[in-house]
């Protein structure tokens, strides 16, 4: 793949702001769990907080595209301001890009190198502090595949009913 020269129009805007003018966008479609949220503020509590939030500008305020667990919990841990990034999104499309670009896995841990990483420290270290994902990256296109043309529901999964399986219900004798 040839090298794209970066726009320099694109460089970092590192900007700290009052939390109060940071909103979550409401369309993230990420959600968190009570205890995974719980995680999360210990986390911040014990780590501080090292990395901004992803915004755009609008109207004097911020939208979070990447971090929306984030700006929860640090409202919820009273934080009054915050490091943010201000990105300048051209299009609806654009913005989904960065908010999935900021949670996209582009790598994975080695499990071995993890093991061997933390097991000296192991006794200086809370693992229920942190979960990690071993799995392979599912595409977008995958996911977005199996819902229909109206995206709410998922589509009709198409079958054989005439394909032989090994099947069957031992007090009617009804096969699938």
């Amino acid at each position: 793949m040839p090298k794209k020269a970066l726009d320099p129009k694109r460089a970092l805007d590192i900007r700290r702001v009052p939390l109060a003018k940071v909103e979550p966008w409401d369309k993230n479609p990420r959600g968190i769990k009570t205890k995974d949220f719980d995680r999360l503020k210990k986390q911040i509590l014990k780590l501080g907080v090292y990395k901004p939030l992803i915004c755009y500008e609008d109207k004097g305020r911020y939208v979070v595209l990447g971090g929306n667990m984030r700006i929860r919990a640090l409202k919820d841990l009273g934080l009054k301001e915050v490091e943010i990034s201000v990105v300048k999104p051209t299009s609806e499309a654009q913005k989904i890009e960065f908010a999935l670009s900021d949670n996209d896995r582009a790598g994975f841990y080695e499990e071995d190198k993890l093991a061997e990483l933390v097991i000296p420290h192991i006794a200086e270290l809370d693992l229920s502090d942190f979960k990690i994902d071993i799995g392979e990256p599912v595409d977008l296109k995958n996911v977005i595949e199996k819902f229909g043309p109206d995206l709410g529901e998922p589509k009709e999964q198409e079958f054989d009913e005439n394909i032989e399986t090994t099947n069957e219900c031992p007090k009617c004798g009804y096969k699938w």
